[in-house]
């Protein structure tokens, strides 16, 4: 748009300098004018601003734990792809605790290991001594009854059946003992069970640890191309701060702004003329894919909606970042009478024209229609078939002016 204002200027300045020449020498006034016909008019909203190209897939890459950037193996404008590692980030305090933790856990575990051991070694004795105060309580109960009958038979004196009692009596509390030891048992289980509990708590502490470091190094989400990068070696982060950005150049969009008295006309599905600063001349399609709902302040006009259009014809790859001038067909009007909008003038709020009759420049009052950058309806004022003048010398003409036509329409 700034191009085209800068081309009609400088055709401004030349055409009115000739035509100023000639009129000094003949009094008359050359001028090019335009048949009045009716045609296609198409009502234009065009952005307050140039739009710019960005990337439906797009993700600013963080650390989550803060530190301080080691390394950066990427610029703006680098491709990368999926997996590639792109930064690196170091937390010695991050470290020293995951260095901790993988110790507090290795003691957990030895300390496991000796509590096991000791458990089997007691489990050994235990088994050992009540097997012993079985056979032996088994003994004394068999002695014990044998010595009631040859004392009933009167073949063994009482002393001799109270020391096979005494004996009965000592298997019984070396049986009782040996029980206390299954309770020594149990007591070792429950130790061992705390030690495990210690080593997985540990073990998970461990593996947390190890997954915030891992987070330390950078990758990439996706393939795509870096178009911001906000670190620096050196540079301390806190945690969640941005250190890139990263954008797929395969799912590109314009996002431009109207001026919210516009918003009303602007739907989703209509389509819209795209006009890039670096192609010139080439045809770009698109058709908004999103109006926002929220209005916005903007630096061309007070307050503005945001827009979303997805191209639909591109000659050539637009690149991200690329300033596009946006222009969406909002309406339009068939076989109505138009004229070139260069050729419509306004003077103390009214708007008019110059026809071409009998040789004279003839001004008109109109009301106009549909209108764009292009073409202008024209409602009344003008019919078919006049002439109106286009040129640049409009601004040197006035009511009666001697003209001639130097092409004819």
């Amino acid at each position: 748009m700034k191009r085209r204002g800068l081309l009609l200027a400088a055709v401004a300045v030349v055409a009115s300098t000739g035509a100023i020449a000639y009129h000094r020498i003949s009094g008359t006034i050359p001028v090019d004018v335009f048949r009045v016909r009716p045609g296609r008019v198409e009502e234009i909203t065009a952005a307050v601003s140039a739009g710019t190209v960005k990337s439906y897939l797009e993700a600013v890459l963080s650390t989550e734990t803060g530190g301080q950037v080691s390394e950066v193996l990427v610029r703006e404008g680098s491709m990368v792809r999926r997996g590639d590692v792109l930064a690196r980030i170091v937390d010695p305090e991050l470290t020293r605790q995951a260095e901790a933790a993988l110790a507090e856990e290795g003691q957990a575990r030895d300390v496991l290991l000796q509590a096991e051991a000791k458990r089997q070694e007691a489990a050994i004795r235990v088994r050992g001594e009540r097997g012993r105060a079985e056979n032996n309580l088994r003994k004394a109960r068999e002695d014990h009854r044998r010595a009631e009958e040859l004392f009933r038979d009167g073949f063994v004196s009482r002393s001799d059946l109270e020391a096979a009692a005494t004996l009965l009596g000592n298997a019984e509390e070396e049986a009782r003992i040996t029980t206390a030891g299954e309770s020594t048992l149990q007591a070792l289980d429950r130790e061992i069970d705390v030690f495990r509990g210690r080593i997985e708590a540990a073990r998970a502490r461990t593996a947390a640890l190890t997954a915030r470091r891992s987070k330390l190094t950078i990758t990439a989400p996706f393939s795509g191309v870096i178009t911001k990068k906000t670190c620096e070696i050196g540079e301390s982060k806190l945690p969640g701060g941005a250190l890139l950005i990263l954008a797929d150049p395969s799912s590109t969009y314009v996002e431009a702004q109207i001026d919210e008295a516009d918003a009303a006309k602007v739907r989703v599905g209509q389509t819209a003329r795209l006009l890039p600063e670096a192609f010139r001349g080439e045809k770009f399609t698109g058709r908004v894919s999103e109006v926002r709902p929220t209005v916005e302040a903007s630096k061309e006009v007070s307050r503005a909606n945001t827009i979303a259009i997805t191209l639909t014809s591109a000659p050539q790859p637009l690149r991200l970042g690329m300033s596009v001038d946006v222009e969406v067909l909002t309406g339009g009007k068939d076989n109505v009478p138009l004229i070139p909008s260069a050729a419509l003038m306004e003077r103390d709020a009214k708007k008019f024209v110059y026809v071409v009759s009998g040789g004279k420049a003839v001004r008109r009052d109109v009301t106009v229609g549909v209108s764009n950058w292009d073409r202008t309806e024209i409602l009344t004022g003008v019919s078919p078939g006049e002439d109106v003048v286009t040129s640049l010398e409009i601004k040197d003409l006035s009511p009666g002016s001697r003209v001639a036509i130097r092409t004819p329409p």
